[in-house]
């Protein structure tokens, strides 16, 4: 009888410690390659939306692809939060695959979709202000 409980009991560690390395590595996955991949995602689409609001402007793409670049990091900062905000792991999985593919007009049209009123005329203004430069 001693035997069975005692064999009961060494089973325990065992599956603590297989939680613990699922823990572990599940961490790791998010840290290492979630969040990253999650970070560049955020920043194109950021990118793509900005673009997109100056060539809706008449504004020349090659233009307006310089005008993200030519952001302060605070207003870049400031995108790519706007973005972020909204960006939950379906979302990023389908920009993701847009980014993959080079569908810039899904990027933009799915910040678009996303975003409210304010935040788009939040996005517009930042635009605005660095046109006028």
């Amino acid at each position: 009888m001693s035997k069975r409980k005692k064999q009961k009991g060494s089973k325990l560690p065992v599956v603590l410690g297989i939680l613990a390395a699922f823990l572990v590595v599940g961490a790791v996955l998010y840290f290492a390659v979630y969040r990253p991949v999650k970070a560049k995602v955020v920043d194109k689409v950021a990118e793509k939306t900005i673009t997109s609001i100056a060539e809706q402007a008449g504004v020349d793409s090659s233009v307006a692809n310089e005008i993200y670049d030519s952001m302060s990091e605070e207003d870049q900062k400031t995108v790519q939060d706007l973005i972020e905000s909204h960006a939950d792991a379906d979302t990023i999985q389908k920009a993701t695959q847009m980014y993959t593919d080079g569908d810039t007009s899904g990027l933009k049209d799915l910040a678009e979709s996303e975003l409210s009123d304010e935040e788009q005329q939040e996005l517009v203004d930042l635009y605005q202000k660095y046109v006028a430069q």
